[in-house]
């Protein structure tokens, strides 16, 4: 990314989706841009003026906040290549935003009815503008509570509409065919007049159902790119929920795949590729745009750091990193504290239950997680119905049932099997409770241990993380909310199995990456700074030296 174009020209080659243009249709379009500078704190546009304009940024950072009536929701820091203002391709009176400069900022700004104009001229645009479009929406629509406030959401895609209309057609049709055939049936009967309407009737809320169920399947698998990692998040409403992520400084290639329907209508794979294995969503809409975008991001990540860290080198030799450093530790405890105040501000029953069986725990700066407590269920089941039929016994002997078999046996008998029993018990729950998945500042551990038995400890670096996924299976583990949450650091895979809330453990772990590069970052700079500054005293004894020699 350019970060101050020498000219307008280059400066709209160096944005999405403009760069996918050759330098003669740029040179048509160059005329509806205009170059602006907004001072740190200063306000773009407010929610409620007209949405007229659209804006790309060439340097500096935009926060976008979305206006609701309860209260305003962050929808992210926009960065240099992004772009803002999307409301005035939607065709809204008004902008439902607010876009407010967090540092000094240069952007690019062109008219809504011009972008829509280009558009229609070039279909790359008018592809691009559509993804920009549906991005906004969804974004303004979806609550994502693993995204970090301050993460801007650069795409958001569902599968392409054709495959919705394929499936409601299909299913629709179908059923609507046997309808029709069964009340035509109703109809001509007379003496099954009664069963054969109730069984049409039935059969017409099934197919009602189906197509509603398709129609919320196909509304909950999503495309997202953030400016720190790429998430495919699925979900079969009823049987299946995932998201599988990987930061973005982890992708080492993007590919596309087509078919030749794909072409026709459309849609295509997207892959991603990382050190250890693929995201793969298929069916995307645009996938020869996305497909840039997702190279341009990958490209413009690892140059943003390069100058991030240039920077910030510069702040430490000038003395200002203190200050800095201060503050993005405040925010990074803020954003490891978040996961605990929003479990203890919801009340519900199964949080009083993970709280009841200490399923998360805090000790030290770390983090202590549980398998669910079902999982305890299971494993003390056998256990709890063996001790239940001896209490059983016992009181049908009192009540005068097995008169056959003397008092001694019973009691005396009851009295061992019961000590057993309670024996097994304590060493189910011993076993669930020794299984533990730890996540301190740099590490994460997976304990598993046997009570008289194998002890088991696998640990990992947190830095090295390359991809973190969870995945929900089955309808207990999606009523009950807990499921296996699964990090790919090099070759080695760590599984956190059956934790609650998986989800909000991933985001626990991908905060504490985030954590860790930057202190890792922040070491390695300080250690350079030291390097130099150990430099300039040799330097400065060496000349004082020199000097008294002279003397």
């Amino acid at each position: 990314m350019i970060v101050d174009p020498p000219d307008q020209l280059a400066a709209i080659k160096s944005l999405f989706p403009f760069s996918m243009l050759d330098d003669e249709d740029l040179n048509r379009i160059a005329p509806y841009f205009e170059q602006l500078n907004f001072p740190v704190g200063a306000t773009v546009f407010s929610d409620g003026y007209p949405a007229s304009e659209l804006f790309f940024i060439l340097s500096g950072k935009v926060k976008i906040i979305y206006h609701q009536a309860k209260a305003d929701r962050t929808l992210g820091v926009m960065g240099t290549g992004d772009h803002f203002g999307e409301e005035s391709l939607t065709g809204n009176r008004t902008y439902q935003t607010r876009a407010v400069c967090v540092s000094a900022v240069t952007v690019l700004r062109i008219r809504g009815s011009k972008a829509r104009a280009i558009a229609d001229a070039y279909p790359v645009l008018h592809a691009a503008f559509s993804l920009f479009q549906k991005t906004y929406l969804l974004t303004s629509t979806q609550k994502l509570p693993w995204r970090a406030a301050d993460e801007g959401v650069e795409l958001f895609s569902r599968r392409h509409p054709f495959f919705l209309f394929l499936r409601l057609f299909l299913t629709g049709g179908a059923f609507l065919v046997g309808f029709s055939f069964l009340l035509f049936s109703t109809l001509a009967s007379i003496n099954n007049f009664v069963p054969l309407l109730i069984l049409s009737l039935v059969e017409l809320t099934l197919g009602i159902v189906l197509c509603a169920w398709a129609g919320m399947e196909w509304g909950n698998d999503f495309f997202i790119l953030t400016r720190e990692r790429v998430c495919v998040q699925k979900k079969l409403i009823g049987f299946y929920e995932s998201r599988h992520e990987s930061p973005v400084n982890a992708v080492l290639s993007i590919g596309v795949d087509t078919s030749l329907m794909g072409r026709l209508f459309g849609f295509g794979t997207v892959t991603v590729r990382t050190y250890t294995g693929d995201l793969q969503f298929k069916r995307l809409p645009y996938p020869y745009v996305i497909y840039e975008l997702l190279e341009i991001r990958r490209q413009a990540a690892a140059l943003e750091a390069t100058q991030a860290e240039k920077r910030e080198i510069r702040d430490a030799l000038t003395g200002k990193v203190n200050s800095r450093s201060g503050r993005k530790t405040a925010h990074m405890n803020a954003d490891h504290s978040g996961y605990s105040e929003a479990s203890d501000r919801s009340g519900s029953i199964s949080n009083m239950l993970a709280g009841l069986f200490n399923l998360r725990t805090e000790k030290d700066n770390s983090v202590i997680y549980r398998t669910h407590w079902w999982i305890l269920f299971k494993k003390t089941a056998l256990p709890g119905f063996f001790l239940l039929a001896i209490v059983l016994v016992v009181l049908a002997r009192i009540l005068g049932f097995l008169s056959t078999i003397p008092d001694v046996v019973v009691y005396i008998g009851a009295l061992i099997l019961a000590a057993a029993g309670w024996g097994w018990w304590i060493y189910q729950f011993q076993d669930w409770q020794n299984d533990v998945y730890i996540i301190t500042d740099d590490q994460l551990i997976d304990v598993y241990k046997k009570p008289l038995g194998t002890d088991d400890r696998r640990s990992a670096p947190v830095k090295n993380i390359q991809t973190v996924e969870f995945e929900r299976k089955g309808l207990i583990n999606l009523v009950l909310n807990f499921g296996t949450v699964k990090i790919k650091i090099g070759n080695e895979e760590l599984t956190f199995d059956n934790v609650y809330q998986p989800s909000e453990v991933q985001a626990e772990i991908y905060a504490r990456y985030r954590a860790t590069l930057e202190t890792a970052k922040k070491n390695e700079q300080q250690k350079f700074v030291e390097w130099i500054k150990t430099y300039e005293e040799i330097q400065k004894e060496n000349q004082q030296a020199n000097e008294d020699e002279n003397e």
